[in-house]
């Protein structure tokens, strides 16, 4: 089995953005993103935006903001810290909601075999719920939380599908999904921008325990 890294990204939920004040021309002001850096898919509107530059992409919507990081992994706290934090701190009379930190992993089983690896993994023989899914097709998953790093981690583990392209001739591949959330309400007021700084200086120790989690998943389900 091998363990893929998927993705990671950061979301900030409010009761109310107004992505309008994103333009273009705001984020090359705040010195977000260079004039040259914007890519092809950027799309600025008045309930809208959705900015797509070398280094991130951003987008903007009245009930969040997410962003993704583009970089390589030593360069991703940097770059939220700075680019994240230079967001809220212009945008200060918005009333944050809470903050998410997510990073996704997949795992792949050597034979394909999701099935037995959900099975291995999860399973347990002669309890109740579990002896109803006691045939061959059934997947299992789990889910996990605790406090760490000022958040309140989940984690939900369960198999999904890949997407195909239209081009593909190969079956579907189904993985075993790794899914973290590092989640943490805000204060209400003035403290809320640098409490989602604060705790953004944390990502690169987020990111090492979502790691370390999913590469610790032992292969055919013995430790």
């Amino acid at each position: 089995m091998y363990q893929e890294f998927f993705g990671a990204n950061v979301v900030i939920v409010a009761q109310q953005f107004n992505p309008s004040i994103v333009s273009q021309l705001w984020l090359v002001r705040h010195g977000l993103v260079a004039e040259e850096d914007f890519q092809p898919g950027s799309l600025f509107m008045d309930g809208l935006v959705q900015a797509c530059t070398r280094r991130f992409g951003l987008l903007v919507t009245p009930q969040q903001l997410q962003l993704v990081p583009l970089v390589p992994e030593e360069e991703q706290e940097e770059l939220i810290v700075q680019t994240v934090g230079t967001l809220v701190r212009t945008l200060p009379h918005t009333p944050f909601r809470a903050l998410g930190v997510n990073f996704t992993w997949h795992l792949v089983p050597d034979d394909g075999d999701v099935h037995a690896l959900t099975r291995r993994l999860f399973y347990i023989p002669r309890r109740p719920v579990f002896s109803d899914f006691d045939v061959p097709d059934a997947d299992f998953g789990a889910y996990f939380s605790k406090n760490i790093f000022g958040y309140r981690l989940k984690l939900d583990v369960k198999p999904v599908i890949m997407p195909q392209t239209e081009e593909s001739e190969e079956p579907p591949e189904s993985r075993l999904q790794m899914l973290f959330n590092y989640h943490a309400d805000l204060p209400q007021g003035d403290e809320a921008a640098e409490t989602i700084v604060g705790l953004l200086g944390h990502w690169r120790e987020a990111a090492e325990e979502s790691r370390r989690i999913a590469e610790n998943i032992p292969d055919g389900g013995n430790a």
